[in-house]
């Protein structure tokens, strides 16, 4: 089973203190995952629902998932790659919007200003892509790479045809509607074996898929509450991912049907500040 380099963290994360203390312990908390991998914990949630839809698993009662999760794990030698299950090096922390107050609830996250933001970071994103394309795109792709964004652009095709008459009547069918687009596109490009030289770009792109579809993937599960702090990060969180596929798309040149894609992450980020 392939796992991005962030479910690998989580997973190291989740599994450390049976590891440590033996199989007596019981595994990591979603704040202890979080302060290890550097995430908020409503991401390490989206984390692991997706983890548990991979492994199977989501079917099985709450308290049974994180220790059936570390089972299958441990037992299938998820964490003998780099290094022998050391976890790799976490990546610097990057700003994530919050939107906690003091206290309890004393202050109202400000859900329309996330809504407002979507414009504005379209424009950023834009900016940021023709940067990118401009100094870094001097050199010619190699016959590999040009076969490998051309598999990427006839995915984000034929995931955008699955969008059309299913746009929903609530927020939550909506939301299932844009992570089955978003989910055709990462799995699939996941299931390519990756350019051997990196590029920011791509890897831009492609961090974007993923945080779409775990933020996406909380309001196809039930949308969180109307003003609430959870809501405005799965906003800022999906606005962000907007930008990020956008920006990595135009940055490698996956064309319109890519870019699109960063349209639907937007949609959705206004589908969730509309919840429920």
């Amino acid at each position: 089973m392939e796992l991005t380099d962030t479910q690998h963290r989580i997973l190291v994360a989740l599994c450390r203190p049976v590891g440590d203390g033996g199989g007596f312990a019981t595994p990591a908390t979603n704040q202890q995952i979080a302060d290890e991998v550097y995430l908020s914990v409503d991401a390490v949630k989206a984390h692991l629902r997706t983890l548990y839809r991979k492994f199977e698993i989501e079917e099985l009662p709450h308290n049974q998932k994180r220790a059936r999760l570390v089972e299958l794990v441990v037992g299938g030698g998820y964490l003998e790659r780099e290094g022998g299950g050391e976890a790799p090096a976490a990546p610097p922390a990057r700003r994530t919007p919050t939107t906690s107050g003091p206290g309890h609830g004393s202050r109202r996250p400000r859900v329309g200003i996330a809504v407002a933001g979507i414009a504005l970071a379209a424009l950023a994103v834009t900016a940021l892509a023709l940067a990118g394309a401009f100094s870094g795109g001097s050199s010619q792709a190699t016959s590999g790479v040009g076969a490998y964004k051309d598999a990427v652009r006839g995915y984000c095709r034929l995931a955008l045809g699955t969008e059309e008459g299913r746009a929903g009547v609530t927020a939550q069918a909506r939301a299932r509607t844009y992570l089955a687009v978003i989910e055709t596109v990462r799995g699939r490009v996941d299931s390519l074996p990756p350019p051997a030289e990196s590029d920011r770009a791509l890897e831009r792109f492609r961090d974007g898929l993923t945080s779409a579809a775990n933020y996406t993937s909380v309001v196809a599960e039930g949308p969180p509450a109307e003003g609430s702090a959870a809501q405005g990060n799965v906003v800022a969180e999906l606005t962000f991912a907007a930008g990020q596929v956008q920006a990595g798309a135009l940055g490698y040149g996956l064309g319109s049907a890519c870019v699109a894609i960063g349209d639907l992450v937007n949609r959705s980020a206004q589908n969730a500040a509309t919840a429920p």
